[in-house]
């Protein structure tokens, strides 16, 4: 019960925000939709059961004017059945679309947002392959939660609906075995009870290990996928240093986990499918058995033995739920466990972390003032260190060091997004610009990759032209229109041009430029630099080297102490 319970207040933390949100009277509305539309299907089941009476009975009795008003009767009830069912299907997935929409907008609003899509993997707390359980996982956890939902909900009013009906039959109906009357109130739905709790606790016992089966193949395919795309994407190196047998040998391994789960994946659900079958042929007989000799006796017509058949069937059906949806249920529990790591992962970043947080003031307007601040790892050990910065609007300041030093941890302490550590960093709010080593070139048009992360449409193109033309990319202008993989047509000088394109068009207070002249020549280094002069003279410009090439080009130098310091 205990796991029942947890399972249930799992579904429910992550089922309930969505119909308490600001789409709440839409999200209930079509969940009523879905629901009278089940209790219309039901109520088909019924009038068709009833109506099986009615027609084995016309025949038996060789009635012909009763049989051909059971046949106008099946007409109008198949109508009602394909109404019912369509209305069925077409609130069910809008309310899975309008549901999938607002789960996703709500994790990636989560975790592409301040930097937590960055702090989750560096802090610890990452959960693998966190897209594509926002992009898939959601989306099975949904679907298989309408599945379950609506199919539940059917057995439920079946079980009450048949449940009557098998409740009458049974009094009129002897149940007679060596000449002997074992009948008893209810008897027909009593056993239909125990025939079923019978088959679901078999099933229970067969299936159980689907549930973690699943969940791990859920978390193989995804790894594959992010290795073949992750290959996909930097084909380039790979190709230059000819690392396609290791690429290869990764994929392979990956795939191979994959393969191995699956197969006992496969074995598992080959042995469930194959009790779920026989049970299901034999229920097709077994309630004619049960009834068979009330109807030799002649207690009872043709059309009851036939409406108690498959009363007792539907009956079945329904109490039988978990045993006829259990590799379902495996499949739905996987991906609701998946989210709900993610969910946590999400919350646990927030935090505060062991080994101290930096303390930062992102409401000091006009400067950045740094003051003994120790960079950390989670486990508290010091990578970099910075006893003292300060600069007003317009100051020039180059932070080098040795390799090793911390210089590119410094920038993401400065940049807010690496928060472990202790010391004080007071800046302007949102008003840091942080340029990488790492280039980094979204999907899009070539306007789109430059003006990166100001979007595309608040840049004047005659502005952006004027910019090109300052860093020495003037002859893209004409190709600005044009969608390409950027990342791998642009040489590595010209994607360093187009950071210092994106620094002037964002316009920032503070602008961390790590190591981003590497790829350019002397000549080309000073005109980077006069065009940030140019354009945004008030800027606060701090730029990570690690030689001293850049000196002549900043007003005051910063030397970090190697790491060997900080150890001491």
């Amino acid at each position: 019960m205990k796991q029942i319970a947890e399972v249930l207040r799992v579904f429910f933390s992550l089922a309930l925000p969505y119909f308490r949100s600001e789409e709440k009277w839409r999200a209930r509305a079509l969940l009523l939709g879905v629901i009278v539309a089940e209790f219309g299907v039901v109520y088909a089941l019924v009038a068709f059961n009833h109506w099986n009476a009615y027609f084995f009975n016309a025949i038996q009795n060789r009635d012909w004017d009763d049989f051909m008003f059971a046949l106008l009767l099946f007409v109008g009830i198949a109508l009602w059945t394909a109404a019912a069912t369509m209305a069925q299907f077409f609130f069910g997935q809008t309310l899975i679309m309008y549901w999938r929409r607002w789960m996703t907008e709500k994790y990636v609003s989560r975790w592409m947002a301040d930097a937590r899509h960055y702090r989750m993997r560096v802090l610890g707390h990452d959960v693998d392959n966190t897209h594509l359980r926002i992009a898939n996982d959601v989306l099975i956890f949904l679907q298989k939660t309408h599945d379950l939902g609506y199919n539940f909900l059917g057995s439920l009013i079946a079980l009450v609906s048949f449940a009557y009906i098998l409740w009458g039959l049974s009094s009129a109906a002897p149940f007679v075995i060596f000449g002997v009357d074992f009948a008893f109130p209810g008897y027909l739905f009593w056993i239909a009870i125990l025939y079923a709790a019978v088959g679901t606790l078999i099933a229970h016992w067969i299936g159980k290990p689907l549930i973690g089966y699943n969940f791990n193949q859920q978390r193989f395919e995804s790894d594959y996928r992010f290795a073949i795309t992750r290959s996909w994407d930097h084909s380039e190196p790979i190709a230059l240093m000819r690392g396609e047998k290791i690429e290869r040998e990764v994929l392979g391994t990956r795939f191979g986990n994959l393969v191995r789960n699956w197969t006992k994946l496969i074995r598992r659900q080959s042995g469930l499918t194959f009790f779920v079958t026989g049970y299901t042929q034999w229920s097709l007989v077994f309630p004619t058995l049960v009834a068979s000799p009330a109807y030799f006796m002649g207690a009872i017509p043709l059309g009851s033995l036939m409406q108690g058949a498959l009363a007792f069937q539907r009956v079945d059906i329904a109490f039988a739920f978990f045993l006829h949806s259990y590799a379902k249920i495996a499949e739905w529990k996987a991906s609701m466990d998946r989210i709900a790591q993610l969910d946590a992962a999400l919350s646990e970043v927030d935090k505060p972390q062991h080994a101290g947080t930096i303390a930062l003031d992102d409401h000091h307007e006009g400067a950045l003032d740094v003051s003994d601040l120790v960079v950390t790892l989670p486990s508290g050990r010091a990578i970099a260190t910075l006893d003292k910065l300060s600069l007003r609007p317009g100051d020039r300041t180059l932070l080098t060091g040795s390799s090793g030093s911390g210089k590119s941890s410094i920038q993401r302490a400065l940049a807010g997004i690496w928060t472990l550590g202790k010391g004080k960093v007071a800046l302007p709010h949102d008003d840091v610009l942080a340029m990488p080593q790492r280039f980094y070139f979204p999907l899009g048009s070539l306007k789109s990759v430059i003006t990166y992360p100001t979007p595309a449409n608040e840049v004047d193109d005659t502005r952006l032209r004027e910019v090109l033309n300052q860093v020495g990319l003037g002859y893209l202008a004409e190709r600005l229109g044009e969608e390409a993989e950027w990342g791998s047509m642009l040489s590595g000088g010209e994607q360093q041009r187009v950071a210092f394109a994106r620094a002037i068009l964002r316009d920032p207070a503070i602008l961390l430029l790590d190591d981003s002249t590497s790829n350019l020549d002397g000549d080309a280094t000073k005109q980077m630099y006069e065009a940030i002069d140019k354009n945004l003279p008030q800027a606060m410009v701090i730029s990570l080297a690690r030689t001293d090439a850049l000196r002549t080009l900043h007003k005051d130098t910063v030397v970090l102490p190697p790491a060997a310091a900080r150890a001491t």
